[in-house]
């Protein structure tokens, strides 16, 4: 295979399993950096003998999503970047479909793709007849293309944002510069969504994920809705997250109930302009 101009990036923590099978599922030649937030060095071993042109990065500290996102794309000299989730699934002939896309096109801020399930209807924004594209408002950030000079432009990922939110956020700045968001229709994946986490962790991630969300979306809309929108788009979750801990208390739902405080906590820690603070280890 020619090479290509374009690096794939993965995030990873604990998520060795899902890893291993994105990996051996693309083409040995393609050049991929993962950023392991876990610290876990007995990976490179396991990982390298798939393809030789993975580099691997480990940050002292897991500061995120975003933060690791950050860190290995500061690290990409190739004119192209796609991140992956672990837990998509593609092809090496998509992900070429998709870098001879962003190859004729311009002036785009992401390049995503079909995904599998997700309904578009109010998510698509017009035609792009010149570059056969949908303009898109929004598209789950599980396959993003980037042209990396224009990070200097709309910036790298908030990492304020843990986790949730961070491709919104990334999104939002893009329209405000006039940079597009495309669906490029012609590509359709799979994205099993909140699998790229190894088994064992999956009770503690849990309620990881229910705090951070709800941190994440009050300060997604404070920055750039205000806080009126904000604090009414955050209340349902505080609603939902109250009636939880008192049905789960009645009940005698440990688990349950251990979900719905990560809930509440994480929004009061977003309206009391707290830090995302929340940590499994």
């Amino acid at each position: 295979m020619k090479s290509l101009n374009l690096t794939i990036i993965c995030v990873s923590y604990n998520s060795n399993e899902r890893l291993e099978k994105l990996i051996t599922n693309l083409n040995k030649n393609f050049k991929i950096v993962i950023v392991e937030n876990s610290n876990n060095k007995k990976l490179k071993q396991k990982l390298i003998k798939y393809n030789k042109n993975i580099k691997f990065y480990f940050p002292k500290k897991n500061n995120g999503f975003g933060a690791g996102l950050n860190y290995g794309l500061k690290k990409i000299k190739t004119k192209y970047t796609l991140y992956l989730d672990l837990d998509t699934k593609i092809t090496s002939r998509q992900v070429k479909q998709i870098y001879n896309r962003a190859k004729l096109t311009n002036n785009f801020g992401v390049i995503t793709v079909k995904i599998k399930g997700q309904n578009y209807k109010n998510l698509i924004l017009g035609n792009d007849l010149e570059n056969r594209m949908k303009f898109l408002n929004f598209n789950t950030g599980c396959v993003m293309m980037f042209e990396n000079k224009n990070f200097d432009k709309i910036g790298y990922f908030d990492e304020r944002f843990f986790l949730y939110f961070e491709e919104s956020d990334f999104y939002e700045r893009c329209k405000k510069l006039n940079k597009k968001i495309y669906l490029y229709e012609k590509v359709t994946i799979e994205h099993l969504g909140g699998s790229s986490i190894d088994a064992r962790l999956i009770e503690k991630y849990k309620q990881l994920r229910n705090w951070h969300y709800c941190w994440s979306k009050y300060n997604f809309y404070l920055k750039h809705k205000g806080i009126l929108i904000a604090i009414s788009k955050t209340f349902p979750n505080l609603k939902n997250s109250i009636k939880g801990i008192i049905f789960n208390i009645l009940f005698f739902n440990k688990r349950n109930l251990n979900l719905s405080l990560s809930e509440l906590s994480g929004l009061m820690s977003g309206y009391l302009n707290l830090k995302s603070y929340f940590r499994i280890h």
